[in-house]
């Protein structure tokens, strides 16, 4: 049995800048050109988190979009962030700065654990740490937080104000 190596097909004879106007080649040509992500488009968001009006700086903050099917957002991608000293955050979707696009739930979570709490109504009760801020900000259903990330979004836009 006699194999063929390198048997000479259309793909390999036409050249590369030919390739691009050949609609077999364009996903595989795409593919070389972007990221590898899979995100596609992101957006820069950014934004201040203050918890009756002061900054919430807990170094373990976590803040994720989650996207808002109701609003027309059916990315399969949650932008997720922390916060720095002063209480700003920044997006990353899967690694690439930003989120894509869309109208997004917000949930966050912020948690001391310096202070660890024995919850009392579970029989095998665990330690967990307490919550900086209140719990309804850490659901999706109750955390009443919305963004639409845009191109240009005007001052203030991803700013993220918690009351108690």
């Amino acid at each position: 049995m006699k194999r063929v190596l390198n048997r000479p097909t259309m793909s390999n004879l036409l050249p590369l800048e030919e390739k691009h106007r050949d609609p077999r080649f364009r996903p595989a040509i795409a593919t070389m050109c972007g990221d590898s992500s899979g995100v596609g488009q992101t957006l820069p968001v950014s934004g201040k988190i203050t918890l009756v009006n002061e900054p919430l700086t807990a170094r373990n903050t976590v803040v994720l979009f989650l996207p808002d099917a109701s609003k027309g957002n059916s990315s399969p991608f949650e932008p997720t962030g922390t916060v720095d000293e002063e209480g700003n955050y920044s997006m990353q979707t899967k690694g690439k700065k930003g989120a894509p696009p869309g109208w997004y739930k917000v949930v966050i979570t912020a948690r001391d654990e310096s202070a660890i709490e024995h919850p009392k109504s579970q029989k095998n009760h665990r330690p967990v740490a307490r919550s900086l801020i209140p719990a309804k900000y850490g659901q999706e259903k109750t955390s009443g937080l919305s963004v639409e990330v845009v191109e240009n979004p005007a001052p203030g836009a991803y700013d993220l104000k918690l009351t108690k």
